[in-house]
């Protein structure tokens, strides 16, 4: 029987799209393109269940939503949401809604809701319009699974939020779509020349799988999930299927990399229409945060590259400070190493240390190369460079280690450096790491005004100014590196 069905969306394109999908499923839905229409029109017509989209001039869905349920608290309203709005999603459901579904819209899912909602309907109605109390604890009860998969959902939405690497990624992928699904065996692989490759799997051997003649191969060809019932093959290990497996594509462009494989439910029954909803929403969170980070990474490589050239240019105009960046940053690694500081310090001293004179870049040669002694002028323009580095990099919000690093490294311990006079704890430990490794690389290099001092003379005037220059602790660590130790350091 067809539905009295309202879309009330302000994007034509929407509204045009679902109508279609719920006119070729045998309804004839109505529509409206803002929430004040859809309320007008609400007043004038009885309709059976609505479909509102989230985000809309004038009055929003959600107000709409409310709106709607104080005026007719049985009607069914369904939320449509993107990949940013399922939170709002879930409030929405909180509001009262019953269902929502995701653009890009999904014909089988709609057809699903559709006939989920009209046969609720029908089987809360008993003779005269009496509520039946058990048809409304069942349908609570699905109501609450619901809610209850969907928050599971957003809480796993925001761990893939918080995973810049695909390497972490892939590494997690499986064991958060096993928590969604409750399955026992998962398997997540890339497709490379014909196969796909396992980055990470549960309950499953194998490594790398052949696409040609399985259902992958259907997959991979149509860009669309696939449900293997039980009996057919198993494409991980040419067996037949125990229960049934549901194959989902990855796609960057319209292009499928990778596909994430979920079978065997812990309860033993099949997959619902609903939990193949929520797979295949992670399963477009997840490819979508994995074209993101391959996107920074690229953007990432390209910026490090082009900060690099500066300091390059700054190298090569002073031929005595040559590779100076890459000496101080590996001593400062070999330190930090020593402390067992975090992988995320190593990682702000690796990019921060090699750009840590970036700033010199805006200092005379006259002043940078002078063989003499400096004026107290030209002392004053050397120590601007900190804080012309501090500005090259702060329009970089991403870096805020590696920005204390270029503004700091020249702060001491007591609290008489420059630029901002900072002392003991306030100066970040890698910037008093750094601060320890650009002394001793500058007291063993040959500069204009002056000739190396010995590995000796170096450590022991770090070791004079411990407690006042350099936090003594850290000088103590450096003295059990290798370049403490008097190994040889690199030169250009």
């Amino acid at each position: 029987m067809a539905c009295r069905i309202l879309i009330v969306d302000d994007d034509p394109v929407v509204r045009e799209v679902l109508e279609q999908i719920i006119t070729g499923l045998g309804h004839n839905p109505d529509v409206a393109r803002d929430g004040l229409e859809g309320l007008r029109k609400t007043s004038e017509n009885e309709y059976e269940i609505i479909f509102t989209d989230l985000k809309m001039p004038g009055l929003g869905g959600m107000d709409f939503l409310k709106e709607v349920k104080r005026g007719n608290p049985s009607v069914s309203v369904v939320v449509i949401t993107g990949f940013p709005t399922v939170e709002a999603a879930v409030s929405a459901m909180k509001e009262g809604a019953d269902d929502f579904i995701t653009k890009p819209f999904n014909i089988d899912s709609i057809q699903s809701i559709i006939g989920r909602l009209a046969g609720s309907r029908s089987l809360i109605r008993q003779d005269g319009g009496v509520v039946s109390a058990e048809s409304v604890k069942r349908l609570n009860s699905a109501l609450f699974s619901k809610i209850q998969k969907i928050n599971l959902l957003k809480t796993i939405s925001a761990e893939v939020d918080g995973l810049s690497s695909n390497a972490e990624l892939y590494e997690k992928i499986v064991g958060m779509a096993s928590r969604l699904l409750f399955a026992r065996t998962v398997s997540f692989g890339i497709i490379e020349n014909g196969h796909m490759k396992i980055k990470k799997s549960k309950g499953i051997r194998e490594k790398e799988i052949p696409v040609a003649g399985s259902l992958l191969e259907k997959v991979v060809k149509n860009g669309r999930h696939y449900l293997a019932a039980a009996g057919e093959v198993d494409p991980h290990n040419g067996n037949l299927l125990r229960a049934q497996l549901l194959s989902i594509p990855f796609t960057v462009n319209g292009e499928v990399f990778g596909v994430l494989n979920i079978g065997d439910k812990a309860d033993g029954t099949g997959f619902s229409d609903d939990e193949i909803g929520l797979g295949l929403t992670f399963a477009r969170k997840v490819a979508l945060r994995i074209e993101n980070n391959a996107l920074y990474d690229v953007f990432y490589s390209s910026l490090v590259s082009a900060l690099k050239s500066l300091v390059n240019s700054i190298e090569a105009r002073d031929s005595y400070t040559k590779q100076h960046s890459e000496r101080v940053t590996d001593y400062a690694l070999q330190i930090a190493g020593i402390m067992g500081l975090s992988e995320d310090d190593k990682n702000a001293i690796g990019f921060g240390g090699y750009l840590h004179d970036i700033g010199k870049i805006g200092v005379r040669d006259t002043v940078l190369l002078k063989q003499g002694v400096l004026t107290s002028e030209e002392v004053d323009e050397i120590r601007l460079h900190p804080v012309i580095g501090d500005n090259i990099i702060s329009p970089l919000k991403f870096f805020p280690k590696e920005k204390s690093l270029i503004r700091g490294h020249h702060e001491r311990f007591d609290g008489s450096g420059y630029p901002d006079g900072i002392a003991g704890d306030d100066i970040p430990v890698i910037v008093r790491v750094l601060s320890i490794a650009d002394t001793f690389d500058a007291m063993t290099s040959v500069r204009p005004y002056r000739s190396a001092k010995s590995h000796q003379a170096a450590v022991k005037e770090l070791v004079r100014c411990s407690g006042t220059q350099f936090d003594g602790e850290i000088v103590s660590a450096f003295l059990q590196t290798p370049a403490g130790r008097g190994a040889r350091p690199r030169r250009p």
